[in-house]
């Protein structure tokens, strides 16, 4: 804890002297010229694509000036300053451009909530009760959904989606947003099992509940928190119990299934992470102690304060999902600790992912990395952030997050560092498809700037 108190202390004054920087300007959105559309080009399936004369960002290695990606059967076949292109491939001449891996957000809602204009929409994220570690937002994904379109042509070519409400809320999924099915879309079906840590108060920043009502007395709310608390470690124990039982029984145990307690086996067996949604140290410390005693493999998620534990995180190995950042601190708060979070803990040693925590914000993605770059983030570890440091929390390290020769293809060509607002996405490839840019916000835009103006 001395360590900590060390971080706390240079946080403080970190904070301070961020603030002098210059913040991006988030109130810009993705601007689109007609050249979007018209950039893109069709392309038959099944045949090799040639992206060449660009500058390759792989993230985990350096960068390649006029280099070429090969694309083949929806892998990268190959990457490099001298990769021999066959000569039946498409050939996409990205001289001045640059390619990256897809981009990740590591928490979203996106395919279980449809856009609310008009007709209500569709709203599949939370179920009754308070533990439903059986639910799968996978089974609940829309593939047509109207929001995927307009997040991708960003630059976003996966989600982490995930079921919200009660103390265990359902098993996320990590998609990529193109697919017929959800089954195609998925690239981890079971990502990890979102649990929220209880809280006091509801002087927070909203971050997934587990608050209590400003009306009831302090003493009160602590004692709904440790109860909710103890609720939460029987539940695990039970769950703990009943892995167990499973094991010892073996593959030819005939006694009945608990769909619930069953879903929570690989939990329990640090198979796959639990995804804990908090914000104060204090949950923190809690999360760490249900970590110690059942042997969980944790994921933090919101983690407002995690700045004030960055040293024990780092020690732990314990990666934290950020974010939202482009969120109002509270009153009783340094102005700058939502946007200076992010550098600290990454400066520490922790592993950070990026996430926006709702479908319709997630194709500003970029930003909420681009304003914490604004507070002490180094642009790299953003950029890490944004793709191969999230692959790497759940598991899919070998398929996305970065431009390496047998992984998924799936690419985005830009005019710029996708960081910065004013660049452009030209191409984009999921699972080596060129994906249209045919989203709502483009096509709307180009019937408008085509209108017929009256001759007066």
């Amino acid at each position: 804890m001395k360590a900590d108190r060390r971080t706390n202390r240079q946080t403080g004054s970190s904070i301070v002297r961020m603030a002098g920087r210059v913040a991006l300007t988030l109130l810009a959105l993705p601007v689109y010229p007609s050249t979007r559309l018209a950039a893109q080009m069709a392309l038959p399936p099944g045949h090799a694509i040639a992206i060449t004369n660009a500058t390759i960002v792989p993230v985990v290695g350096d960068r390649i000036p006029r280099g070429t990606v090969l694309i083949q059967d929806g892998r990268i076949a190959a990457v490099g300053a001298n990769v021999a292109v066959p000569q039946d491939a498409q050939v996409i001449d990205a001289n001045g451009l640059f390619v990256y891996p897809g981009m990740i957000d590591a928490g979203t809602d996106m395919g279980l909530v449809e856009i609310g204009q008009g007709a209500n929409g569709g709203d599949d994220r939370r179920e009754l009760g308070e533990f439903n570690p059986q639910d799968a937002a996978l089974t609940a994904v829309n593939p047509f959904s109207e929001i995927i379109p307009t997040v991708r042509v960003n630059g976003v070519t996966s989600t982490v989606t995930a079921p919200t409400g009660g103390q265990i809320s359902g098993q996320a999924a990590l998609i990529e947003l193109n697919g017929w099915t959800p089954q195609e879309m998925a690239v981890q079906p079971r990502a990890g099992m979102v649990m929220t840590y209880p809280r006091m108060g509801g002087g927070g920043r909203g971050f997934g509940g587990g608050g209590f009502g400003a009306q009831e007395t302090p003493e009160q709310q602590r004692q709904q928190m440790l109860t909710q608390a103890r609720a939460l470690r029987d539940y695990l124990a039970n769950a703990q119990a009943y892995a167990e039982a499973k094991s010892r029984a073996g593959a030819s145990s005939s006694e009945p299934v608990n769909l619930a307690f069953e879903a929570m086996v690989p939990v329990m067996r640090g198979e796959m992470p639990a995804i804990f949604e908090v914000e104060t140290a204090d949950q923190i410390r809690g999360v760490l102690a249900l970590a110690d005693s059942f042997h969980l493999k944790v994921i933090l998620r919101g983690a407002t304060y995690g700045w004030q534990l960055a040293d024990t995180l780092a020690a732990r190995h314990i990666p934290v999902i950020v974010g939202p950042t482009t969120q109002v601190p509270a009153p009783t708060d340094p102005y700058d600790m939502i946007y200076a979070n992010p550098g600290v803990l990454a400066r520490a040693g922790v592993s950070i992912a990026f996430r926006t925590n709702s479908a319709s914000d997630s194709r500003n993605l970029p930003y909420d990395a681009a304003l914490a770059t604004a507070y002490g983030l180094d642009p790299d570890e953003a950029l890490r952030a944004l793709t191969i440091n999230t692959a790497r929390m759940f598991g899919v390290q070998d398929k996305i997050g970065s431009i390496e020769t047998g992984k998924i293809a799936d690419l985005i060509v830009t005019t710029g560092d996708p960081l910065d607002v004013r660049t452009t996405t030209r191409y984009l490839f999921i699972r080596g498809e060129l994906i249209p840019f045919n989203d709502k916000h483009t096509l709307e835009y180009e019937r408008w700037r085509a209108r017929p103006r009256p001759n007066r």
